[in-house]
């Protein structure tokens, strides 16, 4: 037997080595591809444009790069920083967390190119047919104020951040919002609780003002960080509904456990999944977190550096490192795909398929360092397009046909290799130009010539032709193209310093594409430019940021007497300013003993230790940088220390009602609160304990006088009021005790108190579920009223209650029988 057997493989090779299958099941679905993201680095790629370079060609610069990041990678979506909170850590209202003074709202935290550049993506994405996915994250400004106590413990406050920031981009740019961060990879002194809450203030608020913004949550560093954040708030379905999606950093170790985790809650819960940010992502992680997490949007935390990478010179960039496999899905499954089921017969082989409409599009990687030849079942009839890359410029391997029995037989390159069968549309695609620039970022005289080069690929396999031509040059050189007409060529005659600008135009002999490579001719080295100034503070304070031009001035108050003193640095040459910056004191109040520590280079900027600011009073420091053959370079920042501050009083809290009983639901809380300094107060009712399923309800919870209704269970309700200055939090808590009527259950509030509001949020009309003994009640009646308290409608109970004629806000819905009344929160949004 045994020798049959070595005769049967020997005379039958090919059952030796058997056959590789993947087959494609339409009929599993999976998740729907909401985008593609950059962790907010695709405007962050402008920055060194308008950075480190004139104005000449930088919008046609920073064009070029948001263009092949949108066409050729296929990005969709970004993370957009919070705009709004001041850096000089005070806020944007008078006292009122619902009422915002826009004068107080910071706008100008933004460089004015950014926002351009937001537009145009948010405009690009739109004109290609796909909704945009942007969402909000902090940054220098919002962490000069985030573990403050009058953010940190105030959901309102935070709330207004989060919601101002969305409504003036909307209001003056156009530029919707999707989601929003509370905080970005959270940890001490951030709790699941604190998420939770302020998740639960921003929700309502965010609907009131008429945006569609919802919350991404919890955005953890690692999987397992934004499990354990998750877990302990599981079942808060109040916190949950206005969640949009599970959103993660990829940081760590990789897991299956806890991205299953968050698809099975997800799933349960009706929400999506993402991964929000990865520092120097694969396909290979992609491929985990689209099917062990289903991700339906995923990100590239940057895709400066480690996917387009900026030359030397800022004028050209070049696709790196990961790029060119991510581009494999990326580039060909857009919003609105929908992954579906496939199998493949060999573990070597990891298989994606995606549907869009009749059309399918598969991703086959060969993980194995050898060749594989791979079957394909389940394909729609068609022609399709064959593309390749193991890390390289990726290759376009010709038209396939795929006939009536949906089968097809690929070649797919070893190694990690992607490969991606696409449809195809029918007509002649115009080619790719994957990679187009200068050997050199920049010249500095006396060099004089460099060389230029393409490299593109065209799905029919058509032969290209190439040509090469001088666009502009500086007056007086004579720049001239060795081989115009080849790839790649030397260019010599760059003998004049200025801006050199040269065309590239492709053609497969019925499409023409062209391309422009831009080259700076120095007369010496590039000058170094800075960045923006300002203070390193320990919790609270945080951040204290300014931009290129502007004097950060930073307020703080002992015992707080130190910081690290910060300015951004940068050259086209990359240069280590290790010992040519040197922080000094300009001015300080008498009397005070200011110690600077020696100045050191990190992080692409300057810093310094200072302490001893034990003095009240302004303390001015200055950076001067050695920046030769140019004049040196300066930036200045202002600390003003304020004595210690005592914390506010609360003298008293009285209820107009300290003992209800039923029908009666509601009661005024008024509070009696100061500051020994006259600072500015905040207030915040906050929920301590009721009694098991009540759900008290505040008209004016960030004030310090509130109604709070909906107490319609017998038991004892306890509140907290938190009043806030600057740093500092006064708590004081007041307890209402519920009870029926000559102790009685009260039939009416007990069997309504189970039903709810359909929908919530609420479009144009309201449906409410009743018992049907309720229902034929000819005694109930329903009011509604506005969160200020005004009464909009009253009606004998009706089956539908029409509000299409109501704006956008937060009402309070009042079921009425006889003298028994019981009030529900609802949301309108349309």
């Amino acid at each position: 037997m045994k020798v049959f057997l070595i005769f049967f493989f020997l005379v039958c090779p090919n059952l030796a080595n058997a056959q590789i299958s993947i087959s494609i099941d339409t009929s599993i679905k999976y998740q729907t591809i909401e985008g593609w993201g950059a962790g907010g680095s695709i405007f962050a790629g402008c920055s060194g444009y308008y950075n480190l370079l004139d104005t000449t060609y930088t919008d046609s610069l920073s064009r070029v790069f948001m263009d092949y990041a949108i066409d050729d990678l296929g990005l969709t979506g970004s993370r957009c920083w919070e705009i709004g909170p001041r850096i000089d850590g005070t806020g944007m209202d008078n006292g009122d967390c619902d009422s915002i003074d826009w004068s107080k709202f910071q706008a100008n935290t933004f460089n004015p190119w950014m926002f351009k550049w937001m537009v145009y993506l948010n405009d690009r994405i739109l004109a290609k047919g796909f909704k945009p996915s942007f969402y909000s994250s902090p940054t220098y400004p919002t962490l000069a104020t985030l573990l403050k106590p009058w953010v940190l413990n105030h959901p309102g406050e935070r709330s207004q951040q989060i919601w101002a920031n969305a409504l003036y981009l909307k209001n003056t740019f156009g530029i919707e919002m999707n989601y929003a961060v509370i905080d970005n990879e959270p940890q001490a002194p951030f709790t699941s609780a604190i998420l939770a809450d302020d998740i639960k203030a921003v929700g309502p608020r965010l609907l009131s003002h008429g945006l569609i913004t919802k919350v991404q949550f919890a955005e953890g560093v690692t999987p397992q960080s934004n499990w354990n954040l998750i877990s302990p708030v599981r079942s808060d379905s109040e916190m949950w509904s206005t969640v949009g999606r599970i959103s993660y950093h990829n940081y760590g170790s990789v897991d299956t456990f806890y991205r299953s985790n968050m698809r099975v809650l997800a799933d349960s819960l009706g929400i999506s999944t993402a991964q929000t940010e990865m520092g120097d992502p694969s396909f290979d992680d992609l491929y985990n977190d689209l099917t062990i997490a289903n991700c339906s949007y995923w990100e590239i935390g940057y895709s400066t550096g480690n996917i387009l990478q900026s030359k030397s010179g800022q004028t050209q960039f070049t696709p790196v490192g990961k790029f060119f496999r991510l581009r494999q899905i990326m580039h060909y499954i857009k919003p609105g795909f929908i992954r579906i089921g496939t199998t493949s017969n060999d573990t070597n082989i990891r298989v994606l398929a995606f549907k869009n409409g009749g059309k399918i599009t598969t991703l086959v990687e060969n993980i194995s360092t050898t060749a594989k030849t791979v079957t394909l079942t389940g394909l729609p009839q068609g022609k399709y397009g064959l593309s390749q890359s193991a890390g390289e410029p990726f290759r376009e391997f010709g038209i396939r046909t795929v006939g009536s029995q949906g089968t097809i037989t690929l070649d797919v390159a070893p190694n990690w290799n992607v490969a991606t069968l696409y449809p195809y549309s029918e007509t002649n695609e115009p080619h790719t130009i994957s990679k187009w620039d200068s050997k050199d970022g920049y010249l500095i005289a006396p060099a004089s010539q460099t060389t230029l080069s393409v490299t593109a690929s065209d799905a029919e396999l058509d032969a290209l032709s190439y040509k090469w031509s001088v666009y502009s040059q500086p007056t007086g050189a004579n720049a001239t193209i060795t081989n115009p007409v080849q790839a790649s060529t030397a260019v010599s005659g760059l003998t004049v310093s200025g801006y050199y600008v040269f065309k590239i135009e492709v053609s497969d002999g019925v499409n023409t594409s062209t391309r422009k490579v831009y080259l700076y001719r120095y007369d010496s080295n590039p000058p170094a430019k800075l960045g923006g100034a300002g203070f390193r503070f320990s919790a609270p304070y945080g951040l204290v940021f300014s931009y290129v031009g502007d004097t950060t001035h930073a307020n703080v108050e002992l015992p707080t007497s130190s910081s690290i003193l910060q300015v951004g640095i940068g050259d086209l040459a990359g240069s280590d300013f290790s010992g040519r910056g040197k922080w000094s004191l300009i001015s300080a109040p008498t009397g005070a003993n200011v110690k600077i520590d020696t100045t050191i280079y990190i992080y692409v900027s300057i810093r310094a230790q200072v302490s001893g600011m034990t003095v009240p009073g302004d303390y001015v420091f200055r950076c001067v940088v050695k920046n030769p053959p140019y004049p040196d370079l300066s930036a200045v920042i202002k600390c003003t220390v304020h004595p210690a501050s005592s914390a506010p009083l609360i003298t008293s809290i009285t209820a107009a009602n300290s003992i209800i009983t039923l029908p009666e639901s509601s009661t005024l809380l008024t509070a009696v609160t100061s500051d020994p300094e006259g600072d500015l107060l905040r207030h915040w009712w906050a929920i301590k304990s009721v009694p098991a399923g009540a759900k008290p309800v505040f008209d004016h919870q960030g004030k310090p006088v509130s109604s709070v209704g909906n107490l319609m269970i017998p038991g004892t309700y306890t509140f907290t009021l938190r009043t806030f200055d600057d740093l500092h939090i006064t708590t004081k808590d007041i307890s209402i005790t519920v009870k029926n009527r000559n102790n009685e259950v009260n039939d009416f509030n007990i069997k309504l108190h189970d039903f709810d509001i359909l929908p919530n949020p609420v479009n144009d009309y309201i449906y409410i579920n009743l018992p049907e003994k309720l229902i034929n009640s000819n005694s109930l009646n329903i009011e509604i009223y506005s969160s200020l308290g005004l009464k909009v409608i009253k009606m004998e109970y009706a089956e539908k209650i029409d509000v299409s004629k109501l704006p956008n806000g937060i009402y309070f819905i009042s079921l009425i029988e006889r003298n028994e009344k019981i009030t529900k929160k609802f949301v309108l949004f349309r």
